[in-house]
């Protein structure tokens, strides 16, 4: 933009008036831009690559289940502290059954068969308790309670289709959950703390904010 000259009314003089600059937007400290996240992320991957091939040098890329391979399938986006939720789950569920229900492991088998959406389909509950190490008659049975301990803690809720009673459930955000189980105070303060801990590590911090 060109410099603006104006007459002064009462000198005999001209004041030069420069034009106005955009302030540059300035970060909080410790905050990256998008470049700078990428680039900080691209070295850290460099860097565990290398110690990799360090301690590990007779192991090759096919032998390692890596997600940036391409031709690598079935991966699915669980959420880290999921270890840390399933260890709230056994303690919470006291308060919704009249013992502590191990529900945490079929809470692992929806996460691994979500695709994203955040709803999962069980078309074959044996198999599902299966995966979650549940075999014989009462298996489907043992599959629904943890179902109903889940949904009663606030972790997900079902919906009913061809396949039973359970067939389409839909996975809830566990960091929220996290929260209003600590709000009724059914989570020990550690385990929260622990979960706070490991969010902040991994960045999801903000999905805590009240």
């Amino acid at each position: 933009m060109p410099l603006q000259v104006h007459a002064a009314p009462s000198l005999d003089a001209v004041v030069v008036v420069a034009p106005a600059v955009p302030p540059i937007p300035v970060l909080p400290f410790g905050v990256l831009n998008a470049k700078q996240t990428a680039k900080k992320l691209n070295k850290a991957v460099e860097d565990t690559i290398a110690m990799r091939k360090h301690l590990w040098p007779d192991v090759s890329d096919d032998m390692l289940w890596l997600i940036g391979d391409s031709k690598k399938k079935g991966f699915s986006p669980i959420p880290r502290p999921v270890p840390i939720l399933m260890n709230m789950i056994g303690d919470a569920s006291k308060h919704v059954s009249s013992k502590s229900v191990p529900a945490g492991r079929s809470y692992l088998v929806l996460w691994c068969r979500v695709f994203g959406e955040a709803v999962v389909k069980i078309d074959n509950e044996m198999v599902a308790a299966s995966e979650a190490g549940y075999l014989g008659e009462r298996s489907v049975s043992t599959w629904r309670e943890h179902m109903r301990v889940l949904k009663e803690l606030g972790f997900i809720d079902y919906r009913p289709g061809a396949a039973g009673p359970m067939h389409f459930i839909l996975l809830l955000n566990p960091y929220k959950v996290a929260m209003q189980l600590r709000a009724k105070k059914w989570i020990q303060e550690v385990q929260y703390t622990a979960l706070f801990h490991r969010a902040q590590e991994i960045g999801a911090g903000p999905e805590l904010d009240a």
